[in-house]
């Protein structure tokens, strides 16, 4: 019966580990000229996300933050890491985040807000590093009992770094709502947000045959115009 109780707590313990495995995995999308690579178990709000060209996009639908009737400021907020890796024949030059949402605001006192940041390092040199906030285009001032459209951006140039083929990227969002009196009303929410890696070819163009052609031709007609002058 001993015997019994420790195979059956060993196989337990073994199906644990292969249950924690499978929900816990690295994956990685292809894009057009980057890679991305991030654990899936760790997306939380945002869910999971597609690859577009070299846009990784998430569409999350629990990212809200909600305050009711003076219950002041309720705070939602997520961050996400991501891995990507050029393509062989590129490099990274800029990191763009674009973000989409609604909000809601009813009653005197009532507000909304949404912020972040979005910080990259260089996998080859890890003490290269920047940082850049996120900042909503407009003003979350629109009231009444009706949804409004938010946006916000997010640019971070990395141009300077010549020839960085892997970087790292950790974009934290935040939304905020905020009530301070009674009958009010504030709601925000996140529908979209799109990370997309812009890059540069770090090949050298191969000229074409008939450009190669007139350049022969060109210096030929040169070579011949001198040897003339050397006759004269």
């Amino acid at each position: 019966m001993k015997r019994m109780n420790q195979l059956a707590a060993g196989a337990l313990l073994l199906a644990q580990a292969f249950s924690g495995a499978a929900f816990a995995a690295t994956v990685t999308l292809s894009g057009s000229s980057v890679d991305f690579t991030f654990d899936d178990s760790l997306m939380g709000l945002f869910g999971q996300p597609t690859v577009s060209g070299d846009t990784l996009s998430f569409t999350p639908v629990n990212f809200t933050a909600q305050s009711t009737n003076g219950a002041g400021d309720v705070l939602t907020s997520n961050t996400a890491n991501i891995q990507m890796t050029a393509h062989d024949g590129y490099s990274f030059s800029t990191l763009g985040l674009a973000e989409r949402g609604d909000y809601m605001l009813d009653g005197g006192g009532s507000s909304a807000n949404v912020a972040g940041s979005v910080r990259v390092y260089d996998m080859s040199n890890p003490t290269r590093d920047v940082t850049t906030n996120i900042g909503s285009t407009a003003a979350l001032d629109q009231t009444g009992l009706t949804s409004h459209p938010w946006e916000a951006s997010n640019s971070t140039d990395l141009s300077s770094w010549s020839g960085t083929k892997s970087i790292n990227v950790t974009f934290q969002n935040l939304l905020v709502a905020s009530t301070n009196g009674g009958s009010s009303l504030a709601y925000v929410d996140k529908k979209y947000g799109g990370l997309t890696a812009n890059t540069v070819s770090s090949v050298t163009p191969v000229p074409e045959a008939q450009a190669s052609a007139m350049m022969l031709a060109g210096l030929g007609l040169i070579g011949w115009q001198i040897r003339r002058r050397h006759r004269i």
